[in-house]
Order: structure tokens, then sequence, then C-alpha cells
């Protein structure tokens, strides 16, 4: 007879032990069934994403393996097929102090300090020339061949009709980027036209320290963007810190409303939430917001419904497409991520774009980009050309022939 004693359970106790666990088991195992199918693409959004992206070209990708470094990888498997990162040791390099903070985009290492990302003038570290902290660059993967996309094949002409709906505009855009350097807070914007899509990065007054100029509230309130579109127009506009609600404030003032937004999660070069911001008084912020909202007609009640279904103008829109939510790395200061561009471009593929307080690395094929750091100007509009020319006869506007 054993001397252990078993603990006493009630009668009801010991009759519910294995049915109750036997629950919790059911019961996980639901949540995870319910959480695939909500996860899941459904045909329709599968359908629609393929219509809008099949003249894309399939670009060889290959991706960082999840475990970061070569070393670490190796001890979970034999072989991989992924690209690598390894350390930089320098013979000024303490390993124990561990990562730094900039990483690729400091300045304290030799192989950093030329980064075209890292602009002009002293870097976040104060112009630092040797940096102790870690750094680490990319290792090749051992793979010959980089993993390619499947190559699907395009949708008929009718399904991809009925899933994007009609082209009503004929706007065909010019297939060169087009800039003009300019004050945006005194230039004349009667010249430009009207424009389907708006995006904006101003230089918010967010009450912090920032490496460049920035412009008041007054003078965003002032700027004439109603005049730039026409109705239902799309603006897309990058918010920060106090900025959102003054951006959600100027769209009452501007005559729009706030349909969406996006997020930017930004990460570092080894694919890690950035901790590093400049931003934020309470708390490290480690995102940006891309507030999207549309122009109302001046008879359109504010409350009102929007007629998504009715309208020809928002029925061509491409909705359902993409999603909220972009991760990706950061680069120079202020430089948004290139998938915004193409999540903009496949929500409104139609109609002319313009950017305001772009810079020359935001300057892209089919947009107008307006800042005053791009140089001497290059305009593709034969029309544009001249009206500018006119207006400003000491500025110089290259005119590009397509």
């Amino acid at each position: 007879m054993s001397d252990t004693v078993s603990p006493r359970l009630h009668p009801h106790e010991q009759n519910d032990q294995g049915p109750s666990r036997k629950r919790i088991r059911t019961g996980m195992e639901t949540i995870r069934e319910l959480d695939s199918l909500i996860n899941q693409e459904s045909v329709k959004t599968k359908l629609r994403r393929i219509a809008a992206q099949d003249k894309e070209k399939n670009i060889p990708f290959n991706p960082i393996c999840t475990e970061t470094t070569l070393e670490a990888c190796r001890i979970v498997r034999e072989k991989c097929d992924k690209a690598h990162y390894e350390p930089i040791i320098r013979p000024w390099t303490d390993t124990s102090l561990g990562y730094c903070s900039y990483l690729n985009l400091c300045y304290g290492d030799p192989m950093f300090a030329n980064n075209p990302s890292l602009g002009e003038g002293n870097g976040p570290r104060g112009g630092v020339k040797e940096c102790r902290y870690m750094h680490f660059q990319v290792v090749p993967s051992t793979s010959s061949t980089p993993k390619t996309p499947p190559v699907i094949p395009p949708l008929p002409k009718n399904v991809k009709k009925r899933l994007l709906g009609e082209k009503i505009d004929e706007y065909d855009p010019p297939p060169v980027p087009q800039w003009v350097n300019c004050d945006i807070r005194t230039f004349d914007y009667s010249l430009l036209g009207q424009f389907q899509v708006i995006v904006a990065d101003p230089p918010w007054d967010i009450h912090m320290s920032l490496p460049y100029g920035t412009m008041t509230d007054d003078e965003m309130r002032s700027l004439p963007l109603r005049s730039l579109q026409p109705d239902w127009g799309i603006l897309c506009l990058w918010v920060t810190g106090r900025a959102m609600e003054l951006g959600r404030e100027l769209f009452s003032v501007w005559g729009y409303k706030r349909v969406d937004e996006l997020v930017w999660v930004k990460t570092n070069q080894l694919q890690r939430l950035i901790r590093t911001g400049r931003t934020g008084h309470w708390l490290n912020h480690t995102c940006e917001h891309l507030l999207i909202a549309l122009k109302l007609p001046a008879d359109h009640p504010k409350n009102a419904p929007i007629p998504w279904d009715t309208h020809p103008t928002l029925r061509q829109l491409r909705k359902g497409v993409d999603t909220d939510v972009v991760v990706a790395e950061v680069r120079e200061t202020s430089r948004k991520p290139d998938e915004v561009y193409g999540v903009i471009e496949r929500l409104a593929p139609h109609g002319r774009k313009l950017e305001l307080f772009g810079r020359k690395h935001n300057t892209r094929p089919g947009w107008l980009t307006l800042g005053n750091q791009l140089g001497d100007s290059q305009i593709a509009e034969e029309d544009l050309h001249d009206r500018l020319a006119q207006k400003y006869p000491n500025q110089r506007f290259v005119f590009v022939s397509v």
C-alpha cells in the first residue's frame, strides 16, 4: 500500500475533470479554425487584387531569414535558401554594447558613411566618425536562383470590367516624373489644373526640434487644395503627433470628409521595429498615419452618406484591393515607403496625381511633385510648361518631350 496520499476532490470535480479539459481543447480548436477562416483571402478579394496587379512585373525576391543572422539560423536548421545578415566587426567595435540604434543609417561606420539615405550634413549621431556599436551587412543567399512570384495569367477583359468598373477618365499620364521647384506657400496653383489624387506630407509644426523648416497652422489652412480637385477627389495627408488632430480639422476647413486611414509601421535594417524616432512626447512613435479623405461637393450635406455605388467617379475607385497597414524600412528623413504609392495608384488608377512638399526622391512617373528642394523644374505636359514659363520667366523649366 502506498504512503502517498492523493488530494481529495469533490465528486463533481472528479466527474468534470475530463470533460472540462475536452471542452477547453475543443474551444481552442474552434478559435484557431475561426482565426484561419477570418484571415483567409476571399475569392472576390483575390480576383480584385489580380485584376489590379496583372500588369506589374514579377520582380525576383529573396526574403531575409527570420533568424536574422546566419549564425543563429544554423542553430535551428542545416540549410536555408534565404538571405541573412552578419555583424561588421571593426577594430573599435565593442560587441558588448549590442546593436547600433541607427544600423545602416549611422554615420559612424565607414560602410554606411556615404549611404544616399543619409542625405547631406551631420547625421543622427552628430557626425561621430567611429561608432562602437554593432552594424550589419547582408550575406547573399546560397541559392543561385532567387525566388520569383508565381506567374498569374491575366483575367479576361469582361471579368476585369466587372471587378474594377469602367474606365471613365481617358487621361494618359506622362511616362516620366514631373516636378516644380517652388515655395508652396506662395505658388500660383491656378496654373496647374485639377488632380484626381493629391498626396501631401506637410512640414507640420509639431512642437519638437526638427531638421527642417515648418509651416504654421494658419499657413496650412490657407492652402487652396479645394480648387485643385474635382468633386470626390482623393486627398491623402501624412500626419504624426498633434498633426493627427490638426489634419482632421483641416479636412473640415477645406471641405473634405475623412473616409479611411493607412498606417506605416516603421522597421529598421534588421526588419525590427524602429525605436529611435524623433516624434512622440509620451511614447516613442514607431509608425506614421496617412489620412485619406474625399472632397465633398458644395451641395452635399455634411453627414449624408457617400454615394459609393451610384456616382461615376466613385464607382471607378478600386476599393478592397489593399489593406490599411504597410510595414516598411525607413530611409531618408521624411521619405515614405514606395509601397504607399502602389496602394494609392491601385485605389485610384485614373486621373492626374499631385504630391505636395516632395523632394527629389519623391518624384515618380505619372505624378507631378511640388517642393522647394527639387532643383530645376521638369515638365512633360506642354501646355503646363507654357503656363509656368509665362508666369515665372526668371525660373528654368526643363521641357521633356515624350
